[in-house]
C-alpha cells in the first residue's frame, strides 16, 4: 500500500498526534514553499521592480493561466498526467526562466526578464499543486499542525535571510522547488496514481455528485473575494511593491496551534471570521490614520497581515481537508483554488497601487471605503449562506461504489422503485444501471446518450429520490428490496 492509502487521509478525528514520515515531509514542503513566498518577495520582485515593474505582474497572471490549465486538466483528463514528464518539464522551464531573469536582470534587459519571468512562472507551478495534494495525506488534527508549524519554520528561515546578499538570496531560491518536490514526491506519486486510475471527475461527478466540488462553487468565489480585498490593503504602506511584514503575522499561528490542541477541533471558519477582522481593522486603521501619521502605520499593516496570513493558512487547510475526502479530484480542486486565490490577489493589488498612485488623500480615502464597503457586503449577502466547514463536511467520501444486491430481481425492484417515485421510462433505465454500480461513461455508451443528457436524468433521479450518491441510491433500493421480503 502506497504512503497515501496508509494515512487514510479522510481528516478523521485523531485521539493523538504523531510524528509521521508523511507528516515531517509535508513539514518540510510546505515550509519551503512559505519560505521561498517570502523570499521571492523581499529578494526577487524588488529587483523586477527596477527593471521592469509589470514584469511581477505578468508573471502571477501566468501563473493563474498554469493553474488554470492543470486544474481543467486533472478534471477531465486524468489519465493523461504522466508525472516524470511533467515535472521534468517543468523543472527545465524554472530553471530556463531562472536563467533569463538573471540575465535581464544583469543587462538591464526588459524583454529578458519579462520573458523568464513568465517562463519560470510557469514551471514552478507544478510543484505548488503537488505540494498542496500532498497535505491531503495527513488527518484533520495533523495537518493543522503541519500547517502552523510551517509558518512557525518559515518565520525563523527568514531571520538569517533578512540581511543576507542578493546573490545568495537568489542561489537559495532557486534551489527550494527542487528540495520541495524531493520532500512530496512519495505522497504525491500515490496520489497521482489515484487520480489516473479513477474515472475522470467531470464524469464521475454525474452519478457522484456530493463528492466533488464544483468550480463555480462558493468556496472559489470566497476565495477570490477576499483576496481582492487584502490584495487591495496591503498595498498601502508597500515598500518596492511588497506589503510590509510584521510580528502580527504569528497570529495566525497561535490560533491554529490553540485550534489543533482543542480536544475537539473548532470549524475551519474560525480563521475566516479572524481574517476577515483583522482585514477590516486594518482597512480602518488606514482611513483614519491616512494623512495624519503617515511614519507610523505600523498597526495597520500588522492587522492586514495578520489577515492575510489567517486566510492563506485557512486556503491550505480547507483545500486539504477537500482533498482528502475526495482524493480523485484533489489535484483540481487545489489547482483551481491556487489560481482563484493568485486571479484575485493580483485583482486587488493592481487597483490597490492605481489608487496608491493618486495624489489626492480624498480620493484615496474615497477608494479605501469602497473596497471596505464591498467586502463587508459580500459577506452579508452573496457569502452570507456560504461555511467553510460546511463545505468541507458537505463532500462525501469516495470509497467505491458496490452493490450487494442480487441479480435476479434487480428489474423487479428497480421497477418497484421507479414507480413509487414516479420516474419516466428513460430515468428507470439508468436507475436500473446505477443500481448495477455503472457509472456515467457506460451509461452514456450503453443507451447512446449525450453526457449532459446523462448528467440530467441522474440529478433528476436522484431529486426524486431524495439520495445524493450513488451508494445511497444503491442501498434505497436494497431496503426496498428487504420491504418486499418482508411483505
Amino acid at each position: 500500500m502506497d504512503a497515501v492509502g496508509k494515512s487514510q487521509s479522510s481528516h478523521a478525528e485523531a485521539p493523538r498526534f504523531a510524528i509521521t514520515p508523511s507528516w515531517a515531509r509535508c513539514l518540510i514542503a510546505l515550509t519551503f514553499e512559505l519560505f521561498g513566498t517570502w523570499l521571492t518577495k523581499s529578494s526577487l520582485y524588488p529587483q523586477y521592480t527596477a527593471v521592469l515593474p509589470v514584469a511581477r505582474d505578468a508573471s502571477s497572471l501566468v501563473g493563474v493561466a498554469t493553474l488554470v490549465v492543470l486544474a481543467v486538466w486533472a478534471l477531465r483528463k486524468p489519465s493523461s498526467l504522466d508525472e516524470r514528464s511533467i515535472t521534468t518539464a517543468s523543472f527545465v522551464l524554472y530553471s530556463a526562466g531562472f536563467a533569463l531573469v538573471v540575465m535581464g536582470i544583469a543587462q538591464q534587459s526588459a524583454p529578458l526578464l519579462l520573458a523568464g519571468a513568465c517562463v519560470r512562472s510557469v514551471g514552478s507551478r507544478w510543484v505548488v499543486v503537488l505540494m498542496g495534494v500532498s497535505l491531503c495525506a495527513l488527518s484533520k488534527r495533523s495537518c493543522m499542525l503541519c500547517i502552523a508549524s510551517a509558518f512557525v519554520a518559515s518565520y525563523l528561515l527568514r531571520v538569517p535571510f533578512a540581511d543576507i546578499g542578493v546573490t545568495a538570496g537568489m542561489v537559495t531560491l532557486f534551489v527550494l522547488p527542487f528540495a520541495t518536490y524531493a520532500a512530496v514526491r512519495p505522497l504525491a506519486l500515490g496520489m497521482l496514481d489515484l487520480t489516473k486510475r479513477a474515472v475522470p471527475p467531470v464524469e464521475a461527478s454525474i452519478t457522484q455528485p456530493a463528492a466533488y466540488v464544483p468550480f463555480a462553487h462558493g468556496l472559489f468565489v470566497a476565495i477570490f473575494i477576499f483576496r481582492i480585498a487584502y490584495g487591495f490593503a496591503l498595498t498601502f504602506g508597500s515598500v518596492d511593491g511588497n506589503p510590509q511584514q510584521t510580528f502580527f503575522g504569528m497570529v495566525p499561528v497561535v490560533i491554529l496551534l490553540a485550534m489543533a490542541c482543542m480536544p475537539n477541533v473548532p470549524k475551519a471558519d474560525v480563521l475566516y471570521q479572524a481574517a476577515a477582522l483583522f482585514v477590516v481593522g486594518g482597512f480602518l486603521m488606514v482611513v483614519v490614520l491616512a494623512g495624519r501619521v503617515l511614519d507610523d502605520m505600523t498597526l495597520a499593516h500588522g492587522l492586514l497581515y495578520a489577515g492575510s496570513e489567517c486566510f492563506d493558512a485557512l486556503m491550505w487547510f480547507v483545500l486539504a481537508s477537500i482533498g482528502a475526502r475526495n482524493r480523485v479530484n484533489a489535484l483540481a480542486v487545489f489547482a483551481w483554488g491556487r489560481a482563484a486565490s493568485s486571479a484575485g490577489l493580483l485583482f486587488g493589488a493592481t487597483v490597490g497601487h492605481a489608487v496608491n498612485a493618486t495624489p489626492d488623500a480624498l480620493v484615496a480615502a474615497i477608494g479605501i471605503a469602497a473596497v471596505l464597503f464591498l467586502f463587508v457586503a459580500m459577506n452579508f449577502t452573496v457569502l452570507k449562506p456560504f461555511g467553510f466547514q460546511a463545505t468541507i463536511d458537505g463532500v462525501r467520501s469516495t470509497e467505491s461504489v458496490t452493490s450487494s444486491l442480487r441479480v435476479v430481481g434487480l428489474r423487479e425492484r428497480g421497477a418497484s422503485v421507479a414507480a413509487r417515485y414516479r420516474l419516466t421510462p428513460r430515468e428507470t433505465e439508468i436507475l436500473e444501471l446505477l443500481a448495477h454500480g455503472r457509472n456515467g461513461p457506460f451509461i452514456q455508451e450503453k443507451l447512446v446518450l449525450s453526457r449532459n443528457t446523462v448528467k440530467t436524468h441522474v440529478a433528476n433521479i436522484y431529486a426524486k429520490l431524495g439520495v445524493h450518491s450513488q451508494q445511497e441510491l444503491i442501498d434505497l433500493v436494497e431496503r426496498a428490496d428487504a420491504v418486499g421480503a418482508d411483505a
